[in-house]
């Protein structure tokens, strides 16, 4: 068994069933045992997705390009490649300069395979544009460029089989940004019109990633409800330090997946 708090929640969801664990990696690598059937998974990545969905998944910009070819609303994220970049062939700081004028010269920049708030920065101004850039491209990373929308809160949406099972709230506090790792706060979705508009959305958007488990990250904007992310892996540990009553609820999800996992084999 794991001595990380998270991976041990969804280690003992299914624990009273039989299914077993082997450690692979310590705290990262794990195989699952159920009887003749057994399958790897890496830190808290089930395996129920399949690969060209997660590739797209863990890309901003092709996120945007799929769920804008169906009409949902989502936050644009123009791929910036990196200059030595194998089918590059745009220079990518011109493009970056013709989005930041674009988006009225309020944009954010980020790696395009990025995670947990690293490497995202918010613009407005040319100077800066460059040098983030250039800060990207020194770590050899690809970046995305989109427009910023002022909000206070956002929303991440758990789906299953492409029902929303989880409703978290994030709230900003002493930055921009809305990452429960980088100070935000855990809310309660309460309202339940609100909720039903984020799960038609968060539903439709899984469908369209083709994604059976993730979170959906969406915005409230001036234009209204925006997908701002999508997450083939789904990680609530900071959600479950903040809210340990709801690890209950969120094991009995683990236990739906990891059996519907070896449904699969």
């Amino acid at each position: 068994m794991t001595t990380r708090p998270y991976l041990k929640m969804i280690q003992h969801s299914v624990t009273t069933l039989g299914i077993t664990f082997e450690e692979v990696t310590p705290n990262f690598v794990y195989r699952a045992t159920d009887g003749m059937k057994s399958f790897v998974m890496v830190d808290a990545e089930i395996g129920l997705n399949n690969s060209a969905s997660t590739i797209i998944a863990m890309s901003k910009s092709l996120t945007y390009d799929v769920l804008h070819k169906v009409n949902i609303p989502a936050v644009e994220h123009i791929y910036l490649a990196h200059p030595d970049a194998r089918f590059n062939h745009s220079n990518p700081y011109e493009l970056a300069e013709r989005s930041f004028y674009k988006f009225n010269k309020q944009v954010v920049m980020k790696q395009d395979n990025g995670a947990q708030g690293n490497h995202v920065y918010k613009i407005n101004e040319i100077t800066d544009l460059h040098e983030k850039l250039d800060t990207l491209f020194s770590l050899k990373l690809n970046g995305a460029i989109g427009p910023y929308y002022e909000a206070e809160i956002e929303y991440r949406i758990v789906t299953f089989n492409h029902q929303a099972r989880v409703f978290l709230g994030k709230k900003r506090v002493h930055s921009w940004k809305h990452n429960l790792i980088n100070g935000a706060v855990a809310i309660e979705v309460s309202d339940q019109a609100k909720r039903a508009a984020l799960a038609a959305l968060a539903s439709r958007t899984s469908k369209a990633m083709g994604l059976d488990f993730c979170s959906v990250d969406i915005l409230e904007t001036g234009q209204g409800l925006m997908v701002i992310e999508v997450n083939h892996k789904v990680m609530l540990d900071e959600y479950c330090k903040q809210n340990p009553s709801e690890v209950p609820a969120l094991s009995d999800l683990y236990r739906e997946v990891i059996l519907q996992r070896f449904e699969k084999l």
